[in-house]
């Protein structure tokens, strides 16, 4: 009889998961590994809770997973990020910026061209209810959302942006919240609001009058089967959800709409056993190990002979063990306290078994390019920071980091084996860790997990067919209504008024008061002598 129950309450469970389960498209071709990582922990976790996930994008799941179907489309990265990324330190946030709009036409050109990615433009029987994209640069893969009238969640790889606020009605005061890719904190002087703000209205310009009627044009160009697909700014303005790589506690607080959620660190999972040779390497470092990785876009092996040489004769004076990621298969005077390798599990070096939120004891310090992933990693398991920024918001997350106390900030330019010394010293001093492991407390205190935060309003956005009762009045008002520049208008016109019937009445008091004017009584002088 119990068995007999069992398996029907087995049954009405999985009835229940296949009513509510959804089909979900996850558009997602940045070839970048760091930004994949972010991706698929969702579309992983979504198809572990029994929904249809289909994902476009150049990387596949290492194993096959349930409920989950992949298409894979091998893009190339656009010519700033194909060449030596140590190079992109010399370019500004306005010259990227540019760089950026004017190759993502051609980055659309690429993926709507792939043969699998025709298939779905042409599908005539396939159904989704949600489609999920990166919102960065790559906007026209929207154009599947009107095809398939499905919902829209955007996931931002990082904190986001202020015209991403612009999508959902979300304020992005200047004042006190720093673009991504400045070097600000939100404590700003006079000249740095005046940049901050100069650089949020020029992103918001390109954007709306440059970037997206571009990549409107291609998805026009490929999405031709249907005649009422509306501006791809109407379409981006329509998204139910946008998830944010980012947690109050690890960056600068600001106020959000409802729709817009925080999952910083939902790639972050439990840390897996270490492969035997780390293993021993770590325990066996009675003075500690240091973890030195520039990430996965930036490759140590192509940093300039002047850096590298830097750090090995640093590192040789270290008595700390060093674990390098290193490209290549050898390290020009490798001292014999470093150890390299061309791949390391990273979150697991970071993290201790069984312990799902801790560091292994012995590694004492993470040098690291400032990548938001290295920087959320870090934290979770409670490790201090030697930040060296190159590119886009690693300066944002390196300079965060060192005014919170549990990181230390080194110039890349100004690299020398003897500010590599002084730098690794002073993130060694305790306080730094105990810091970092402060930090950790306040950002792991959380009701949910990122990635269970993550799911749930994805299914709630789902669920509630967009939600759209946490849409912000915001998107229905004018420019000039969001900014109430008709009230200050009117305000001003009606103290106007009021200034000049003030003067007026002052006027004819004064004239009622003191008899005639000097101007009158100058004029009856004249006429009596006459």
């Amino acid at each position: 009889m119990a068995g007999k129950l069992y398996i029907l309450v087995a049954l009405v469970v999985a009835l229940l998961t296949t009513s509510e389960s959804a089909h979900i498209l996850g558009v997602f071709p940045i070839p970048a590994k760091s930004h994949n990582i972010v991706f698929s922990a969702l579309t992983r976790e979504l198809a572990r809770r029994g929904h249809q996930v289909t994902v476009i994008s150049p990387f596949r799941e290492k194993n096959p997973i349930p409920n989950l179907t992949e298409i894979e489309v091998k893009l190339d990265l656009t010519d700033d990020f194909s060449g030596n990324l140590f190079n992109l330190r010399h370019k500004g946030t306005l010259e990227l910026s540019r760089s950026q709009w004017k190759s993502a036409p051609a980055f659309c050109v690429s993926i709507f061209q792939h043969p699998q990615v025709q298939t779905f433009i042409h599908s005539k029987h396939h159904h989704f209810d949600a489609i999920i994209v990166e919102t960065f640069a790559n906007e026209c893969v929207l154009g599947f959302a009107h095809k398939f009238q499905a919902l829209i969640i955007q996931i931002c790889q990082f904190g986001g942006t202020h015209w991403m606020g612009d999508w959902l009605g979300n304020p992005n005061p200047y004042a006190y919240i720093p673009d991504a890719f400045l070097d600000y904190s939100s404590h700003m002087s006079f000249g740095e609001r005046l940049v901050n703000t100069l650089t949020g209205v020029y992103w918001r310009t390109g954007q709306e009058f440059y970037s997206i009627p571009r990549q409107e044009a291609v998805m026009r160009q490929y999405f031709n089967d249907t005649d009422d697909i509306p501006p791809l700014a109407d379409i981006v303005r329509n998204t139910s959800l946008l998830l944010l790589n980012n947690h109050f506690s690890l960056n600068y607080p600001r106020p959000l709409v409802p729709n817009m959620i925080e999952v910083g660190g939902m790639h972050v999972q439990t840390a897996k056993k270490l492969p035997e040779d780390l293993q021993i390497y770590l325990d066996e470092a009675p003075n500690g190990v240091i973890y030195f990785s520039m990430g996965s876009l930036l490759q140590g092996s192509q940093m300039p002979d002047s850096v590298r040489k830097a750090f090995v004769e640093a590192f040789s004076k270290l008595e700390q063990k060093v674990l390098w990621k290193w490209e290549t298969d050898s390290l020009p005077g490798q001292p014999n306290n470093v150890k390299l390798g061309k791949w390391l599990p990273q979150a697991d070096i970071l993290g201790e078994v069984p312990v799902p939120c801790a560091a292994h004891p012995n590694v004492r310090l993470f040098i690291t390019h400032g990548g938001l992933l290295s920087k959320q990693e870090a934290i979770n398991r409670g490790v201090p920071l030697l930040g060296i920024p190159v590119y886009g918001d690693q300066y944002l997350n390196v300079r965060k980091a060192e005014s919170l106390g549990y990181g230390i900030r080194l110039e890349f330019d100004n690299i020398t084996a003897e500010s590599v010394l002084w730098a690794i010293q002073t993130a060694l001093q305790p306080r730094y860790r105990e810091n970092a492991q402060r930090l950790s407390r306040i950002y792991r205190d959380q009701p949910l997990t990122p990635l269970e935060q993550a799911a749930f309003w994805t299914e709630y956005v789902i669920r509630h067919k967009g939600a759209p009762h946490m849409r912000s009045a915001a998107l229905d008002l004018t420019w000039y209504q969001y900014f109430l520049l008709d009230v200050i208008a009117v305000l001003a016109l009606a103290v106007g008024v009021f200034l000049l019937l003030a003067l007026l009445i002052s006027r004819a008091i004064f004239r009622k008061l003191c008899g005639a004017t000097p101007k009158d009584k100058n004029a009856r002088h004249k006429k009596k002598i006459n």
